[in-house]
C-alpha cells in the first residue's frame, strides 16, 4: 500500500530528522522512495522511503529517524544499490548434516518511543511602569527669633529730665523666623532588567507499544529445536 506522504512530498521541501535537525532538501521521487539532497551544496544523497515520513508540515517533512542514523539505515545507498548490498552481505547458511535445506525467514517486528519535541509558547512577561501616590514626612529643623525683656533694679539717683505727662518712649526690635517651602525633585532610585535563561528539566512521557511474538502450530511429530543469538534491548 502506498504511503500517504506519496502526495504531499515535493521537491525542494525541507527535511528534517524527529528532532527537527535539518538533513536536507526534497529532491526527485523514486518509486517508494524520494532522494534528499544533504551536505554542503547538496554534495550528500539520502534515499528515503516514503514510509519513514512522519509528518509534513509547513513546508517541512519530518522523518522517523535520526539524523546520525541514516547511514546505519542504508539510507545513503539507492534502492537498487541497497538490495544488492543486502544479498552480498547475507551469510550462506552451512549444515553440519548430510542434507541441506533453505527455510524460510520471518521478521519479528516491535515498536519502540521516540520523543520529538518542538518550541512552544508557555508565556510572556510584560515590564510597565505606573505612578502611585503615597504621604511622606521630612523633619527640618528651622530658625525663628523670640523677644526677652530683663528687668533688675539700680540704685536710685536723680533722673536728667523731669517727666511729661505728654512724653512716652517706645522701643521697636523686629522679630525673624525660618519659614519651610516644599519642593519635589525626581529622583532614580532602582533599576531593572529583564532577559531569559534556559532550564532543563526531564519529563516522562508513556504510550503503548506492540511487538510480535514468534507463535508455532505443530502438526504431527515434529521436533522443533530453536536457535536464538541473545541482543540487548
Amino acid at each position: 500500500m502506498q504511503s500517504s506522504a506519496y502526495t504531499q512530498v515535493h521537491e525542494g521541501m525541507d527535511v528534517c530528522d524527529r528532532d527537527g535537525n535539518k538533513i536536507g532538501k526534497a529532491g526527485e521521487t523514486l518509486g517508494d522512495y524520494f532522494n534528499v539532497d544533504a551536505g554542503f551544496l547538496g554534495t550528500k544523497e539520502y534515499y528515503v522511503p516514503f514510509d519513514a515520513v512522519t509528518e509534513v508540515r509547513e513546508n517541512t517533512i519530518y522523518l522517523d529517524a535520526y539524523k546520525d542514523d541514516l547511514g546505519r539505515l542504508g539510507w545513503d545507498q539507492r534502492p537498487d544499490e541497497r538490495m544488492t548490498s543486502a544479498s552480498t552481505r547475507m551469510p550462506a547458511s552451512t549444515s553440519t548434516s548430510t542434507s541441506t535445506t533453505t527455510g524460510d525467514r520471518m521478521e519479528l517486528r516491535e515498536e519502540e518511543l521516540r520523543a520529538r519535541k518542538t518550541q512552544t509558547e508557555a508565556g510572556r512577561v510584560q515590564l510597565g511602569k505606573e505612578i502611585v501616590e503615597e504621604e511622606r514626612t521630612i523633619d527640618v529643623p528651622v530658625t525663628r527669633e523670640e523677644v526677652f525683656i530683663e528687668r533688675h533694679p539700680v540704685d536710685r539717683h536723680p533722673a536728667d529730665a523731669p517727666i511729661e505727662a505728654s512724653e512716652t518712649e517706645t522701643i521697636r526690635v523686629p522679630v525673624h523666623e525660618e519659614q519651610v517651602e516644599v519642593e519635589k525633585q525626581p529622583v532614580v532610585y532602582e533599576e531593572v532588567g529583564i532577559g531569559k535563561r534556559r532550564t532543563q528539566e526531564t519529563q516522562q512521557v508513556s504510550d503503548t507499544v506492540r511487538r510480535e511474538e514468534l507463535r508455532t502450530n505443530q502438526q504431527g511429530d515434529v521436533d522443533i529445536r530453536e536457535n536464538r543469538e541473545n541482543r540487548d534491548r
